[in-house]
């Protein structure tokens, strides 16, 4: 899990998980170090380890780690008893409920329910992410006594990424280019990389009917910034572009073609495509995917389009978003304001795709972007004002990720130094018994 949460719902799971394995249950939770970072500094899980839960943080910050720290597990998976499992994008957090008392709908989001042969796959996914952070499961767990029983007629896939791998990001890449008739995205960080963009933009101009679902308030400003300065080109090739009305769209899905579809962990963005631990399930049936297309549309019907409008054609909303009647209280707007800082720090990564993006010249920016990328523009010299009046602010956390970085390279090398010279010890006892064993030759010189 991602987000572990210490609020009213995450207490509750937690309970529950040290119930069972007080019962004798085998319980194993494995969350994310920056995604729970709070509850990880302040002991949250403590309690869950007294009870006999086996508990691991993946990829917390250490010497050795350097720029690794970027890599995150973001996987959203569970498995009971090796029968039964769940894949989506949901965390354990009160922020998917909503605040009913205080007019705030739940997050919009995803998932589904697994048994059958998939869940072999999910078994292997979870031993291959807590093999990562320590000894690995019992091997009991990975051996199956006989096949398992086709429980459905749906064609499907589990696809766990893991960094480096690309897979997901070459699949939905495929995806783009096969479509021949539809390609419905809905993305929560949607911060497409220009080789995306031109192959949703190469559909459009085929006349695939492409649309993007996307937050239009996000729990992370900066990347829900970032997403608009990419709505020009995208609207200029024809592809149709929504914004959720409600608090947030959560939900990482894909069907085209009315035909395929994928749902998961998995934004549209490099953090995602590159550096995570992702789960996602590609599923190949006509049933399936039209009840996704049939959620696609339902979807639109609480979302607003963007529409090229003015005389310079700018993105702009085709009707005004309808704005919340209720106020949050000071709790829900301090828990909010929490969760909006947390997320800025866990979606840091991504917006330098964007800019760097800009900046390389690999994408063109249109004069109707100016407000996003003044935004933007203003930001970084009201920093660079802050780094010339305070530069501590700038020194401090610099020497810091130079020192890891740097310590994590020369630790490495030490310990390439060190195998180096244990491997020699090794090779001359050797070299030298072989000499001291070889028979005297009985043949004349």
């Amino acid at each position: 899990m991602y987000i572990v949460a210490n609020d009213a719902f995450g207490q509750r799971i937690c309970q529950l998980l040290m119930d069972k394995a007080r019962a004798g249950v085998q319980v194993c939770l494995l969350y994310d170090w920056l995604g729970s970072w709070r509850e990880h500094l302040r002991g949250f899980f403590k309690p869950l380890l007294a009870a006999g839960v086996e508990v691991r943080a993946y990829n917390p910050p250490r010497l050795t780690g350097g720029l690794s720290l970027l890599g995150r597990n973001h996987r959203k998976l569970i498995v009971v008893d090796r029968q039964t499992a769940f894949v989506s994008g949901l965390c354990i957090s009160t922020l998917w409920q909503g605040d009913p008392q205080h007019g705030i709908p739940p997050r919009r989001d995803t998932g589904l329910q697994l048994t059958g042969p998939l869940v072999r796959e999910a078994v292997a996914a979870f031993a291959d992410s807590w093999a990562s952070t320590g000894p690995g499961l019992a091997e009991h767990w990975l051996q199956w006594d006989q096949p398992s029983p086709t429980q459905g007629k749906v064609a499907a896939r589990l696809i766990a990424t893991t960094p480096s791998t690309a897979q997901m990001m070459r699949l939905d890449l495929l995806i783009a280019s096969f479509a021949r008739k539809t390609l419905w995205l809905t993305d929560a960080y949607f911060v497409g990389t220009g080789m995306y963009l031109s192959a949703l933009k190469q559909a459009a101009r085929d006349g695939v009917d492409v649309r993007l679902l996307v937050p239009g308030s996000s729990n992370n400003h900066w990347v829900a910034t970032l997403s608009r300065t990419l709505y020009r080109p995208l609207l200029d090739a024809g592809v149709r572009v929504f914004e959720w009305n409600g608090p947030m769209i959560h939900a990482k899905t894909a069907v085209a073609d009315g035909r395929w579809a994928r749902i998961g962990s998995t934004n549209l963005n490099l953090s995602s495509w590159l550096t995570n631990r992702e789960i996602d399930l590609a599923i190949e049936d006509e049933a399936l995917a039209g009840q996704l297309a049939e959620k696609f549309l339902d979807d639109l019907t609480h979302a607003t389009e963007v529409v090229l409008a003015g005389q310079d054609q700018r993105p702009t909303l085709r009707q005004q978003r309808p704005r919340p009647t209720r106020r949050l209280s000071r709790s829900a707007a301090h828990a909010a304001a929490l969760s909006g800082a947390s997320a800025a720090a866990r979606q840091a990564a991504r917006i330098s795709d964007a800019l760097g993006a800009v900046v390389r010249g690999t994408r063109t920016v249109d004069a109707s972007e100016a407000a996003a990328f003044l935004t933007i523009g203003l930001v970084l010299l009201g920093l660079a004002a802050l780094s010339v009046a305070f530069p501590y602010l700038v020194a401090g956390p610099l020497a810091f990720i130079l020192c890891v970085s740097g310590g994590a390279v020369a630790i490495k090398a030490l310990g390439l130094y060190r195998t180096r010279m244990r491997k020699k010890q090794q090779s001359m006892p050797n070299s030298g018994a072989e000499v001291a064993s070889k028979p005297p030759s009985d043949e004349p010189s």
